[in-house]
């Protein structure tokens, strides 16, 4: 099942797209933002040539493979970018309140000792 459309071979082509699909994967699994999934899934597609060997669904598969990467890097700088802010907003402030309750009770057992 050769196919002189891509400059590397067909085994080397679906260890590459089964390796993005399982990164990206994981990374939607772990950070859910939508950027991931549209890789996860638009990445391994590069393979669909190799089912219908024709010219015009080769440069189809291309035309969808850039409106996939184009639309990702938009969430990725938008949407996606504000759902990791909150996160790291809510993250910061429990820090803060974890911080805030630990230096009250340095304050006091100071206090304490200084009563002593």
């Amino acid at each position: 099942m050769e196919n002189s459309f891509y400059p590397i071979h067909f085994g080397m082509h679906i260890i590459l797209a089964l390796l993005a699909l399982l990164v990206f994967g994981l990374q939607f699994l772990r950070f859910r933002k939508i950027h991931h999934l549209i890789l996860a899934i638009a990445l391994p597609c590069t393979l669909l040539p190799y089912v219908a060997p024709s010219q015009t669904f080769f440069y189809g598969v291309g035309i969808a493979e850039l409106a996939a990467l184009v639309v990702s890097f938009v969430l990725a700088q938008t949407v996606d970018r504000d759902k990791g802010d909150d996160e790291e907003d809510a993250e910061d402030a429990e820090d803060a309140e974890t911080s805030d309750d630990e230096s009250s009770d340095e304050t006091a057992d100071d206090a304490a000792e200084d009563k002593a």
